[in-house]
Order: C-alpha cells, then structure tokens, then sequence
C-alpha cells in the first residue's frame, strides 16, 4: 500500500506531482480524496479523472496486460498538483510474487487471438527501469512480440 500527497502548488506548470508511467503488477485500487489531479492517456489526449466520493479508481497493469493477452490494457498515467488543494490518495498495489512468471492465458490464446508477449518476471522488469528511461510505457512495450 502506497500513500501519496502532493502540496498544493500555486504554479502547478512548473512541476508534476508524479511523472506519467504504467503500473507493473495486476492491478492498483486507488482511493483519491476530492483534489483534482490523476489523469489518464486515452487516444493521446491527458483526461482527468474527476474524484467521485465513496468510490476507487482501479487501474488495470502491465500484468494483467500480458496475461490476459491485450484484452485489457494497461493504463498510462500521472499525476498533476492542485493549484489550491493539497492531495492525496491511497493506492493498493496487487500482483504475483517476485520470482513469479507472468505469460499470456493459454485459455486465450488460439488461430485468430495468437500470443502476443513475451515471458516476463519482477527481474526483468528491474533490469528494464535500471537500464532505460521508463517514463513511458516502454517496459510493457518491450515485452510485446513483433
């Protein structure tokens, strides 16, 4: 479990309150208090995503992605700090153990859906973020068959 806060800023285009990237695990439930400030990539455009009181955000990951085979797509985003409200958040964090393998379902995959990742594992991913810049989503793109 992670809490975040970010500070209100009074020139919040001087700054981001955490840079753009993709969660690498299953999923991330994220509990957001009423401060504006996630945005989500979608069809190259930064959406906001507005908080709605007793409710969670659930971000799919760079695992259930590959896993799942495409079906369901990880998301790309970031946060933005409040001109005027400080803001934070509570996200729980789930996936499989470190030295767990993560592949495509064999349940999903056949003739007309063929696999689409490579094998991939919590070692491979630190050797990625170590070695490249992984401000976008290049960690999961890496993973992806040609």
């Amino acid at each position: 479990m992670v809490l975040n806060c970010y500070p209100q800023c009074p020139e919040p285009d001087l700054t981001l309150g955490m840079p753009s990237h993709s969660d690498y695990g299953f999923l991330t439930i994220l509990l957001q208090d009423e401060a504006e400030g996630l945005q989500v990539l979608h069809e190259g455009k930064w959406i906001t995503v507005k908080p709605l009181s007793n409710s969670f955000v659930v971000n799919v990951g760079d695992h259930l992605e590959i896993f799942s085979n495409g079906r369901y797509k990880s998301v790309l985003h970031r946060v933005l700090v409040n001109p005027s409200k400080l803001r934070v958040s509570v996200a729980s964090l789930h996936s499989l153990p470190f030295d767990a393998i993560v592949r495509p379902s064999t349940k999903l995959l056949n003739e007309a859906n063929p696999r689409r990742y490579k094998d991939t594992d919590f070692g491979s991913f630190v050797d990625y973020i170590s070695t490249c810049d992984s401000k976008e989503k290049s960690f999961l793109e890496s993973r992806k068959l040609s």
